[in-house]
């Protein structure tokens, strides 16, 4: 009896140790804290999918890399206050207990997705980043550069980072009044948005939610705003909208093929 209660108690320790060590290792499955939207920034207008690389990476060792592309990154990342870490950075490291960020800002002023995507292969493998915020578009609409070529280069782009493990969120065009009915403008914002659809990537409606805020501010007797991304303000909503949704990829459930 000695030796089978001996034997049982082995048994339990060597259960609760077993216990123990998953509890460890599983990935902390608590969803984000995320708070409202500021009410100047209207609505982001983003998908909801899951980035599944940059989940495995959370529970691997919540860290979080990401990288920011486009003759406009800087402002997805929200306004640079001196000493401080980008907006984005903060909002995420607030929402998802326990998660480090780190940013890398690659943008280049005037580049076309044709640029971009060539030279996202080699930052990609210098810094193999989780996830690609890639904001595109408004460069190629203002250079005339054909829909069809712009829809290839930057569908090629998705499927080729897809194949190398990283997520990618797409960032739309700008918003600026006398284009709202400039036809290859508008094109071009509806091919990215076929883009997203058919790779099932998250886009953020930068032109839409900026859209609503000019016509809130003309309801509202205040100066329309213009051109999206030119102030302070206008990065710190563009810092909201991405921080949501990277938050709500890290837990959403990736779909079945």
């Amino acid at each position: 009896m000695r030796h089978a209660a001996a034997a049982l108690i082995t048994l339990a320790t060597a259960v609760m140790l077993s216990w123990a060590a998953c509890a460890q290792s599983a990935p902390d499955k608590r969803e984000p804290d995320i708070p409202p939207l500021a009410k100047q920034c209207g609505e982001a207008n983003a998908r909801e999918m899951a980035l599944p690389n940059s989940a495995r990476a959370l529970a691997k060792d919540k860290k979080l890399k990401i990288m920011a592309i486009g003759a406009s990154s800087a402002s997805i990342l929200g306004g640079m206050r001196e000493g401080h870490p980008p907006l984005l950075e903060q909002l995420l490291e607030r929402m998802v207990a326990g998660l480090d960020v780190e940013i890398i800002n690659r943008g280049v002023s005037g580049e076309l997705a044709g640029d971009a995507a060539k030279r996202l292969k080699v930052e990609v493998a210098l810094n193999q980043p989780d996830v690609v915020l890639w904001q595109v578009g408004t460069n190629d609409a203002f250079a005339q550069v054909p829909v069809e070529d712009f829809q290839e280069t930057v569908g090629e782009m998705v499927r080729w980072l897809r194949q190398h493990n990283v997520d990618v969120i797409l960032v739309g065009l700008h918003y600026m009044k006398s284009l709202v009915k400039d036809v290859h403008y508008q094109a071009m914002r509806a091919s990215l948005q076929h883009i997203a659809n058919a790779e099932n990537v998250p886009r953020i409606g930068r032109y839409e939610a900026m859209e609503v805020i000019a016509r809130t501010m003309r309801e509202n007797g205040r100066r329309d705003p213009g051109d999206f991304g030119s102030t302070e303000a206008a990065y710190d909503c563009m810092a909201q909208y991405v921080a949501r949704a990277i938050a709500v990829g890290l837990f959403a459930k990736v779909p079945k093929p």
